[in-house]
């Protein structure tokens, strides 16, 4: 494990890493936007321990600039974390959008690079957002700050009032959103978090997200076994690669917290009754002390069949399982929710995860019920 500054975690709002914002050095020089600027705003889980910027891990991390002027460079650093299933160096890749709309994706190298996000803009106010597609394991980013055009003025960066908070594994994540069929394996380049259910859903609603969600995590046990690592040891941590990072809860209330998990508890077969429904039970009494009004929806993720492991009955358990930990909370904001299963073969993305139009009709079905249930 590396080692890593420590110090306090930085809150979604608006705030200062450091006491700075934009310099305006001369009329025809680049105007500086430093990692810590007042105006900067920051959706996700951002470690602030480093003077030098913001370090982030978990999928979904976004930092909004809004700016009057023509162009945006961002300087970021950039740490791989793994090998992919091809056998190369993973990198992160981040979604740029421009007043609302996609803009050229980005991939990082490693190390400190400066990358052009926006050029030749017609002078005026615009809004833009970096969007860490990729999920924790992927690679660590740094924010080292923005570079806009001469002339250009640093705005307030405005944030939504409605939250969404997804806890999840490998579905939440996106893994495989974009691969072609399920042939394909585990690759950064078709990992992307803007086209899961969670992030198409925070969208539709206008709602900013934060996604606790890492591949392979389980409740009790996750894939292949380990019972090290699940998503209850994961939940609290600011960097998921670091146990030692503590998030500061009071810092973001969401409105509503989908728990997508339990896929991963059964690839080994069944987890069996007391391990299973005992840990969804504390992930869950964990998740409503820390968010006393929240509403808490508990999902039946898409993958989840009576066909595969051989002889597991992993939807039907799953079902019976949650099921029973939902009806024991006796707690009316807490729901169930069973999400349309993938049984067409035209659905599948790498290593058989959701595709993209699964992911959207997932979304679609989430965001009908998110909207009945909290009047939005």
């Amino acid at each position: 494990m590396r080692d890593r500054l420590r110090g306090w975690w930085l809150p979604i709002a608006s705030c200062a890493i450091l006491a700075c914002g934009s310099q305006h050095v001369a009329s025809n020089s680049p105007v500086k936007v430093l990692p810590g600027a007042a105006q900067l705003h920051f959706e996700g889980r951002f470690d602030g321990s480093d003077p030098s910027g913001p370090r982030f891990e978990w999928p979904g991390s976004t930092v909004w600039l809004r700016f009057d002027g023509t162009g945006a460079k961002v300087t970021l650093s950039e740490q791989s974390l793994e090998t992919d299933e091809y056998g190369h160096a993973a990198h992160n890749w981040y979604d740029v959008f421009v007043d609302g709309q996609p803009a050229q994706p980005l991939l990082a190298a490693e190390g400190t690079q400066s990358y052009l996000l926006a050029a030749g803009l017609v002078r005026g106010e615009h809004r833009l957002a970096l969007r860490k597609r990729t999920e924790a394991y992927v690679g660590v980013g740094q924010l080292l700050g923005f570079e806009l055009d001469p002339g250009s003025k640093v705005l307030a960066a405005e944030s939504p009032q409605r939250r969404l908070e997804f806890i999840g594994d490998s579905v939440t994540v996106g893994f495989g959103v974009d691969g072609s069929d399920a042939s394909c394996l585990f690759s950064a380049d078709t990992e992307n978090y803007s086209h899961s259910y969670a992030a198409l859903t925070a969208q539709d609603l206008g709602a900013a997200q934060i996604a606790v969600a890492s591949s392979g995590a389980g409740v009790y046990r996750n894939w292949g076994g380990s019972t090290v690592e699940t998503i209850g040891d994961l939940y609290p941590r600011v960097l998921p690669t670091d146990p030692a990072s503590h998030w500061n809860f009071s810092a973001w209330t969401p409105d509503a917290v989908v728990i997508n998990l339990g896929t991963e508890d059964f690839t080994s077969g069944d987890p069996g009754h007391d391990a299973f429904v005992g840990a969804y039970r504390s992930l869950l009494g964990r998740v409503r002390q820390t968010y006393p009004s929240a509403l808490i929806v508990v999902a039946l993720g898409p993958m989840l069949s009576d066909l595969w492991p051989q002889g597991a009955q992993a939807l039907s358990r799953a079902r019976a399982y949650v099921s029973e930990v939902v009806n024991a909370t006796a707690d009316p904001r807490v729901k169930l929710i069973e999400f349309d299963n993938q049984d067409e073969a035209g659905s599948y993305g790498c290593k058989s995860h959701p595709n993209a139009a699964t992911h959207r009709r997932v979304a679609d079905q989430l965001t009908a019920y998110l909207r009945a249930q909290l009047g939005w």
